[in-house]
C-alpha cells in the first residue's frame, strides 16, 4: 500500500501541471507578500508610484515578449534542434531591437518633460524601466524553452528564485531599515538581473545562439509574433488601463491607484490556477492543432476549461464571504476603515472573475489553432468597451455627481469590467466555433463528469 502511495506522490510531482501549479502558486505567494509588505512600508501615495511602475513595466512587458514569446513556444515546440538554435538567436535579436526602441522613447520624453512625469507618478517607470527590460530578457527567454518543452520544474525554480529573493530583501529592510519607493525600484532590479545571470551561467537563455540569426525565422516570429503581442498588451490593458485612467483624474490620482490595487491583487491571486493550466494547454493544445488532430484538441480545451469553470465558481462563493478578510490581510485596518466602499469594488472583481475560465481558453485555443488574429480582435473589443467604460465612470461621473466618493467611482470601474468580460465571452466563443466544433454545453457536463469521476476515486481511495 505504501508503495501505491509513494508511487502516487510521485507521479504527481512529476505532473507538468502540478509543476506549473505549484510554481504559479509560491511565486504568487511571495509576490503576495511583497505586496503586502509595501503596503505597510510606504505611504499610501508612494505605494501608488509602485504601482505606477510596475503597471506600465507590465504593458511593455507583454509588447515585448507578446512578439516572441507565444512563436517560441509554439515553433520550439515542434522543430528540429537545429532549427531551434535558429528560432532561439533570431528571437533574441528581434527582443533586444524592440527594447532599443522603447529605450530611446522613454528616455526621449523623461528629458522632454521631466515635470509632468513627476506630477503624475510615472518618472521612475520612464527612467528605470529600459534597465529593469534589460535585466528580464535572458531569464523570460528561459521561460518560453521550458515551456515549449514542458519542463515546469525549471520554470519553477527561475520564479522562486527571482520573486523570494526579492521577498527576502524587502523582509529584512521591512524590520531594520526604511526604504523610500526609489530604493524599492533598485532592488526589484537588482534581483532580476540576478536571475538572468543565474540562466545565462546554466545556458537556459539561449544567448549562445544569438549570432544563429535566420530572416526566414525572423519573419515567421514576426509574423506570429504580430497578434499575440497586440493580444498581450490588450489584455494587460485590460488589467492596467483602469490604474492608467484613474492616475489621471485630479481626484483620485495616486490615492484611487493604490486603492483600487487591492481588488486588483485579488484577481492576480485567482488567476493562479487558471495561468497554470492555461500555461501547460497550450503546448499539448499547439501539438495537436500542428497535427490535424481535431479531436484531441477539442478533448484536452474540455479536459481543461470544464473543471476550471466549477472551480472558479466555488472559490467565488469562499471569496464572498470572506472578502472583507481579504482587504484587512492585504492592506491592514487603515484601508477599510478608512475607505469601506472598497469591499464593494473587491465583491464586482469576484462577480468577474468567475467568468475568466471560459474567457482565457478561449483565447488560448484561438492561438494553438494558428488564429492570433480572432483572439486579437476579441481582445480589441474588450479593451476598447473597458477604457471607454474607465473614461466614462472615472471623469463622466465625477463632472455629474461631484459629491460621490472616490470609492464610489472605483466601484464603477470595476462594474465596466464586468460588462466586457461578457462581451469577450461571446466574441471568442464565436469566433472558435466558426474554426472548431465545440459545444459551449459540454463544457459544463464535461466538468461535471471530471469532478463526478474525482468524488468516486476518492471513495474508492483511488487517489
Amino acid at each position: 500500500m505504501w508503495a501505491g502511495i509513494k508511487r502516487t506522490i510521485v507521479n504527481i510531482l512529476k505532473d507538468a501541471n502540478f509543476l506549473s501549479l505549484a510554481g504559479n502558486l509560491t511565486t504568487a505567494l511571495a509576490s503576495l507578500f511583497s505586496y503586502m509588505i509595501l503596503l505597510r512600508m510606504l505611504s499610501i501615495p508612494d505605494f501608488g508610484v509602485w504601482v505606477l511602475f510596475t503597471t506600465p513595466s507590465s504593458l511593455i512587458d507583454m509588447l515585448r515578449f507578446g512578439i516572441t514569446k507565444e512563436a517560441l513556444v509554439r515553433y520550439l515546440s515542434g522543430s528540429t534542434s537545429e532549427d531551434k538554435k535558429y528560432y532561439l538567436g533570431s528571437a533574441w535579436v528581434v527582443g533586444l531591437v524592440i527594447l532599443a526602441g522603447i529605450t530611446i522613447i522613454l528616455w526621449t520624453l523623461a528629458l522632454t518633460i521631466p515635470q509632468p512625469l513627476r506630477a503624475s507618478g510615472y518618472s521612475l517607470f520612464f527612467i528605470w524601466y529600459p534597465l529593469l527590460g534589460l535585466v528580464t530578457l535572458p531569464w523570460n527567454y528561459a521561460w518560453s524553452i521550458f515551456q515549449a518543452e514542458v519542463d515546469f520544474g525549471k520554470i519553477f525554480w527561475i520564479r522562486f528564485f527571482n520573486l523570494c529573493s526579492f521577498l527576502v530583501i524587502l523582509f529584512v529592510a521591512y524590520l531594520y531599515i526604511k526604504i523610500d519607493v526609489k530604493t524599492v525600484v533598485f532592488l526589484y532590479i537588482a534581483t532580476n538581473l540576478a536571475t538572468s545571470i543565474f540562466c545565462i551561467i546554466k545556458k537556459w537563455a539561449g544567448l549562445q545562439y544569438i549570432r544563429r540569426v535566420s530572416k526566414v525565422k525572423v519573419i515567421e516570429i514576426l509574423k506570429y509574433g504580430r497578434y499575440s503581442m497586440a493580444t498581450r498588451i490588450g489584455t494587460s490593458l485590460l488589467k492596467g488601463a483602469d490604474s492608467f485612467i484613474i492616475s489621471f483624474s485630479a481626484f483620485l490620482g495616486p490615492l484611487g491607484v493604490a486603492l483600487y490595487a487591492i481588488p486588483l491583487k485579488y484577481i492576480e491571486l485567482v488567476e493562479i490556477p487558471l495561468l497554470s493550466f492555461a500555461t501547460t494547454a497550450f503546448p499539448k493544445l499547439s501539438k495537436a492543432s500542428m497535427e490535424g488532430n481535431r479531436e484531441e484538441f477539442k478533448r484536452i480545451y474540455y479536459a481543461y476549461t470544464g473543471p476550471l469553470v466549477f472551480l472558479f465558481f466555488f472559490i467565488a462563493i469562499i471569496s464572498l464571504v470572506f472578502h472583507n478578510y481579504f482587504i484587512l490581510i492585504m492592506g491592514g485596518h487603515k484601508y477599510l476603515t478608512l475607505y469601506p466602499g472598497i469591499s464593494f469594488v473587491l465583491i464586482s472583481f469576484i462577480i468577474y472573475c468567475v467568468l475568466l475560465p471560459l474567457d482565457r481558453f478561449t483565447g488560448v485555443a484561438l492561438d494553438s489553432l494558428n488564429r492570433p488574429d480572432k483572439n486579437f480582435q476579441k481582445v480589441v473589443v474588450m479593451t476598447t468597451a473597458n477604457i471607454l467604460g474607465d473614461i466614462f465612470a472615472v471623469f463622466g461621473l465625477h463632472h455629474f455627481f461631484p459629491s460621490w466618493s472616490v470609492t464610489t467611482i472605483l466601484l464603477f470601474v470595476a462594474l465596466a469590467s464586468i460588462i466586457f468580460a461578457f462581451i469577450g465571452l461571446f466574441i471568442g466563443y464565436y469566433f472558435l466555433k466558426k474554426e472548431i466544433d465545440i459545444s459551449f454545453t459540454k463544457i459544463f457536463s464535461e466538468g461535471i463528469d471530471f469532478y463526478k469521476g474525482l468524488l468516486i476515486r476518492i471513495r474508492q481511495k483511488k487517489f
